[in-house]
């Protein structure tokens, strides 16, 4: 018995601290030490008032369900009252909480600003409703937190290949517009300025040269890299080379 009052002087202390879940806790260590201790309904009834009030939770205040009817409140009320008032509870709070009982009675009572109320609780509910449903935040790593920045993923090898493979395209492009003219004004002089033996030599010439850049395009083609392209124009530089040492002894 001497704990449970213990418990109860600090669930006193605790509620004038407004400290009202330390109290509650308090008062039912008390309770569950000595059930017949006196004062603790007093206590617990007003620690649950002000649960309620701290949540502005007019039925909560009372302690009834929303859908209570109005001979319902007024029972509560009248119950409450008597534990309240403070000329039978001397515990500290009893005053306030009796306040707080009359303005819910008050209010609830009434059926325009119990409608009122309804609806205004109605959106909270809803409120509160959506912001559970919402996705958390993932917590900061404890990297960013230190203030350093976070890693870039590297491009993936299939990404840089595509690339390298795009770039020796538009490269060989480009290499063999540039020799289809050198060789088409090539061609020209040959037919203009040789002999019938010249130009059949250059003819054989040129179908072989037409061969190996056919097969260095396919080369390229095939493996798309810049090493496939390098691979691909030290020939074609040999050929070019060729070309101009045939076309002279030609000449």
């Amino acid at each position: 018995m001497e704990e449970a009052k213990r418990a109860l002087d600090i669930a006193e202390r605790k509620l004038s601290e407004k400290d009202y879940d330390g109290a509650k806790k308090f008062v039912n260590k008390a309770r569950n030490l000595y059930p017949k201790l006196d004062g603790l309904k007093q206590v617990l009834t007003i620690i649950d008032v002000y649960i309620g009030g701290v949540e502005s939770d007019w039925y909560g205040i009372l302690g009834v369900d929303p859908l209570a009817d109005d001979e319902t409140l007024k029972k509560q009320y009248k119950k409450l009252a008597l534990c309240l008032h403070p000329d039978k509870n001397r515990f500290n709070g009893a005053e306030g909480a009796f306040k707080l009982v009359s303005d819910a009675c008050c209010l609830l009572s009434d059926k325009a600003k119990r409608i009122a109320y309804d609806q205004k609780r109605k959106s909270k509910e809803v409120k509160q409703k959506k912001r559970e449903r919402q996705p958390q935040h993932e917590p900061a790593s404890s990297s960013t937190k230190r203030g350093r920045q976070p890693q870039h993923e590297p491009a993936s090898s299939s990404t840089s290949e595509s690339d390298k493979a795009k770039d020796a395209e538009e490269e060989w492009r480009r290499w063999f517009g540039k020799y289809r003219e050198d060789v088409a004004a090539a061609a020209a002089k040959v037919n203009e300025n040789s002999t019938r033996e010249a130009q059949e030599k250059w003819k054989r010439w040129l179908d072989q040269y037409r061969a190996d850049v056919a097969a260095a395009a396919a080369k390229v083609h095939e493996d798309s890299t810049c090493e496939a392209e390098t691979l691909f124009k030290k020939p074609m530089r040999t050929t070019e080379n060729a070309n101009c040492t045939a076309f002279l002894r030609i000449r």
